[in-house]
């Protein structure tokens, strides 16, 4: 039986925006902290990866919102192992509100991944075990493709702090959030709503290199769609993200 972790959090006041709602980063990292204590729970957590040299990587994210959390609201966040492939694992996420009202979503793949080496192992028989997933269960979610840009609107340069830098020592990433959402003017970003984010990770940043983040803006009656690349000093795309934003 596959197993759910479900965890309460409150939304604190250094997670919220000017308007008093949780950001969309705040959002991941609830999201990003269950799986893990999942795992935690299911004795397959960091201490375990660490000792058989291998770690679970994100490598796309498609996350969907019906309303923000405000400042001091309870939620209940909710995760679920949905399948594993061989080398790579979805996992679904629900935030809920205290009337038991979904009000986020999200589907996410995950590779499994040698430490050394970097690169794409087979699961381990014991993630099989402990999430309660037969081996059988290789069915896939459908999840957003996203192209590159096709012209540049805006663009900001960032360098890779040490604050940046996760437990696998690469970006964590919500931060390509951060940097995609710095790329948004202003007034779309007061005047309009967060309302679906997508991302593909295409390649690991490390500390002390130099990107680049590029943003094509199209909008419509009452939404507005921004395709952002994440490009590092090569030029070349390592992340690429879809944001939807609704006018308020």
């Amino acid at each position: 039986m596959q197993v759910i972790t479900e965890k309460e959090y409150n939304v604190h006041y250094y997670e919220v925006d000017y308007k008093k709602k949780l950001l969309i980063t705040g959002l991941m990292n609830f999201f990003s902290d269950v799986a893990v204590q999942q795992s935690e729970n299911l004795g397959i957590g960091l201490e375990y990866l660490k000792e058989n040299n291998v770690a679970w990587v994100i490598y796309k994210w498609d996350i969907y919102l019906k309303r923000y959390p405000m400042f001091n609201e309870k939620v209940r966040v909710r995760t679920m192992p949905y399948s594993l492939r061989k080398f790579y694992a979805y996992r679904t996420f629900e935030m809920i509100d205290e009337k038991g009202d979904v009000i986020a979503e999200a589907n996410s793949l995950w590779f499994f991944i040698d430490i050394k080496n970097r690169k794409s192992i087979r699961i381990l028989d014991k993630m099989y075990d402990a999430y309660g997933i037969d081996r059988s269960n290789n069915k896939a979610l459908n999840m957003e493709k996203i192209k590159s840009p096709e012209r540049i609107d805006y663009e900001e340069n960032f360098n890779i702090r040490y604050t940046d830098i996760d437990t696998n020592r690469h970006v964590n990433n919500v931060k390509y959030v951060d940097w995609a959402i710095e790329t948004i003017p202003v007034d779309i970003v007061d005047n309009y709503e967060l309302k679906s984010i997508s991302i593909i990770y295409e390649k690991e940043i490390t500390y002390g290199e130099h990107i680049k983040v590029v943003t094509q803006i199209e909008e419509n009656n009452n939404d507005i769609t921004c395709i952002h690349e994440v490009r590092n000093s090569d030029k070349k795309g390592v992340a690429k993200l879809k944001t939807v934003w609704i006018k308020n």
